[in-house]
């Protein structure tokens, strides 16, 4: 590598994309934001085209030819299957060939990974994250690496707002069935969607394919007054809490380990925050939460720089 060369890391998701581009020492000389490249959401061919018109215009920014781009690392959202990853990979090596470039390894991760890189700069700790899905993702001092969750909807990704609003769901059905009582769910679920009947309900599930995960907010609101939806949120918490425990055992962590909470559901003060906080203390009295020392994006360039030095 010359001193030229350059180090691009990327933090890409559903909404949103960000790509901070460095020279060898780590200086950074380019900061893109686009459009959501989450290829799950929006077809690899997409995700392809935005993330290639994000690598140019890094470079551009930069005024640095694209043929000192030698090293890039994409962390993106809906990238657990290999097979989407080498084809998303070579339909974006395929669209920078047209431009002279790179000759770079150009390496995609999940955004799990390099949100563990940047919140603990490469050391050791925990990332648990609960969005619309859930993982954990743990590092142990001598580098091993262990994810665990993040199986996707069908398998429920417990702990997430997917499983959230499947709980709920399953909680209005039982009251539909008169076995149980939703508390005050199935009338906030009745105003806000206009479900008053089993077979809306079903419907709005199956045939209109209705985003479960959209009723982990108002789960979360209704949680602060209703012993149900608090509940709900207790047994999530509870689930995700011993993946964390898992997570920690299974790296041989030590008791004092960093903890960072990210995602929409627990990356600020919610009530489910809290909960899932205390859950993990009384598996993991030692743990120590935290924020992260730097953001995603900058965990993918400190990985993506590393592999430039190491050549």
């Amino acid at each position: 590598m010359t001193d030229s060369s350059l180090a691009l890391g990327v933090d890409g998701g559903a909404t949103k994309t960000l790509g901070l581009l460095a020279e060898m020492e780590g200086k950074i000389i380019a900061r893109v934001q686009t459009g959501g490249s989450n290829a799950n959401v929006i077809g690899i061919d997409a995700a392809a085209g935005e993330l290639t018109n994000l690598i140019l215009r890094c470079c551009e920014e930069a005024r640095r030819p694209l043929r000192n781009l030698r090293s890039v690392v994409l962390g993106l959202a809906g990238s657990g299957s290999v097979a989407e990853r080498e084809s998303l990979s070579g339909a974006i090596r395929d669209r920078l060939s047209q431009g002279g470039g790179p000759g770079a390894a150009l390496i995609i991760e999940t955004d799990a990974r390099v949100a563990l890189e940047g919140a603990f700069d490469g050391g050791p700790g925990v990332v648990v994250i609960a969005g619309t899905g859930s993982v954990v993702i743990g590092k142990s001092a001598a580098g091993k690496l262990l994810r665990t969750g993040g199986w996707g909807r069908i398998l429920e990704d417990e702990g997430s707002g997917y499983h959230i609003g499947l709980l709920a769901l399953k909680a209005i059905a039982a009251e539909f069935d008169g076995f149980d009582r939703s508390g005050s769910l199935s009338g906030i679920l009745a105003d806000r969607f206009g479900w008053t009947s089993r077979e809306e309900v079903i419907t709005s599930v199956y045939r209109e394919k209705f985003d479960l995960a959209a009723l982990a907010p108002l789960v979360l609101e209704a949680a602060e007054r209703d012993p149900v939806a608090k509940g709900i949120l207790h047994t999530s918490a509870n689930l995700l809490a011993a993946r964390v425990d898992g997570t920690i055992r299974q790296l041989d962590l030590s008791d004092g380990t960093g903890i960072v909470m990210t995602g929409r559901l627990i990356d600020h003060d919610t009530l489910y925050a809290r909960m899932l906080a205390g859950c993990i203390r009384k598996l993991c009295p030692g743990a120590l939460f935290r924020s992260p020392m730097h953001p995603p994006a900058e965990g993918a360039l400190r990985m993506a720089l590393i592999r430039l030095k190491k050549g």
